[in-house]
């Protein structure tokens, strides 16, 4: 969720500096940048590490305005590393039982077109000053790894949730300051289909699909 940013780990000598990189904010937090059997070496950090240094070089080389095609380029490597399907099923929750195969791969498809537009509505939230990596917690296939993106005297925590799907690591849910994308995903959806149905709540996502 931010692209501008300074990995201290990069700069050991502590000189000024200022650099882009990208986040994933919504989630969401997560292809084109990353080439498959290059993630399939990688750790979960270094996933998001090389994920960063992609929109990086992506935005240095863009400049201002940014065009509709580098807009494209950056939906690839902000949302490449997300398991929408998994996304998807945590973001309907118990609703996800309740619908068929086609109706289920119909949804994450819609889904995933909503959060890959809306990750480059923004472009100024991909900013900040500094990027910090604390140390990954890895369990077995599962991980977290946590990023602190500071700008000024702010600071964002962004935690990605992640595991293993064959032999590349994959987030399923991104957490922004403790507020997790799934859950307020699977809240705001929960809340539509108990108003109305399925359906309409489908229906109402796809026109947010097609605007965004």
């Amino acid at each position: 969720m931010y692209g501008r940013m300074q990995d201290r780990t990069s700069n050991p000598r502590g000189r000024p500096g200022r650099r882009r990189v990208g986040a994933a904010a919504m989630v969401a937090g997560l292809l084109l940048g990353l080439a498959g059997p290059v993630m399939a070496q990688q750790g979960p950090a270094e996933v998001i590490r090389s994920r960063n240094v992609a929109v990086e070089k992506i935005l240095d080389a863009a400049g201002d305005p940014v065009t509709e095609a580098t807009r494209e380029r950056l939906k690839d490597v902000i949302n490449g590393f997300i398991d929408f399907t998994e996304l998807s099923k945590r973001s309907l929750g118990k609703h996800w039982d309740e619908r068929t195969p086609a109706e289920q791969q119909e949804f994450v498809d819609v889904f995933r077109t909503l959060v890959r537009n809306t990750s480059v509505r923004k472009l100024e939230v991909y900013e900040a000053d500094r990027m910090d990596y604390p140390p990954a917690v890895v369990t077995g296939t599962t991980a977290k790894v946590t990023t602190i993106a500071h700008k000024g005297t702010k600071s964002v925590t962004i935690v990605y949730h992640m595991h293993k799907v064959g032999n590349e690591w994959k987030a399923y849910d991104v957490v922004i300051d403790g507020a997790s994308t799934a859950r307020n995903y699977r809240d705001s959806f929960s809340r539509e289909i108990a108003k109305t149905s399925y359906r309409d709540m489908y229906g109402k996502l796809v026109k947010r699909a097609a605007e965004s």
